[in-house]
């Protein structure tokens, strides 16, 4: 098996929910980082096998931010990309794919990252398609329903997966 090695962190800053970044499309913050890491390593299209980006609350405005990302930064259209969830997890599970990639020779190198913009999370309706029967129109907040059905129709999560990780911090007594 060869050996996977994490080279160059690149990130944005942490920005507040509503706060200062609330504008900025979440394809322009993962664009950016791509965008330094390019910058500082003189990487090329020709060097990189895959993006992998993880997006916990992705939108219909960045279907695969992987390939957006990198084709937003500059790459050449030739560099695949692809975007996972896994919640709260996406990005380490970004990285993890990227490691299994290099350790079992499918790659050399990868990208791999996460990126997200709660604040541009959309409200978005199921039933618009076929017409608006009666006078009103039922919006979901993406934000708040995946919290609440990642546990599917059997395990219902209640109060959503923030709060259970709250509770089991507490009660694990784990450190932030």
């Amino acid at each position: 098996m060869y050996e996977a090695v994490i080279c160059e962190p690149v990130r944005t800053p942490v920005g507040g929910f509503g706060g200062i970044y609330r504008d900025i499309p979440v394809t322009t913050l993962a664009s950016t980082v791509l965008t330094g890491l390019i910058e500082r390593t003189s990487i090329t299209s020709d060097d990189i096998d895959d993006v992998i980006f993880g997006q916990g609350y992705a939108n219909g405005e960045a279907a695969a931010i992987g390939r957006i990302a990198a084709l937003d930064a500059g790459l050449d259209v030739t560099v695949p990309g692809i975007q996972l969830d896994r919640r709260c997890g996406s990005g380490l599970q970004a990285v993890i794919y990227a490691a299994m990639q290099v350790q079992t020779g499918m790659s050399d190198l990868v990208i791999a990252g996460g990126a997200e913009s709660m604040s541009q999370t959309e409200f978005y309706s199921t039933g618009m398609r076929w017409g608006v029967k009666g006078a009103s129109v039922e919006f979901h907040d993406r934000l708040a329903k995946p919290r609440t059905n990642s546990g599917g129709v059997n395990f219902p999560v209640e109060g959503g997966m923030i709060e259970t990780a709250e509770n089991l911090r507490r009660e694990y007594s784990i450190s932030r």
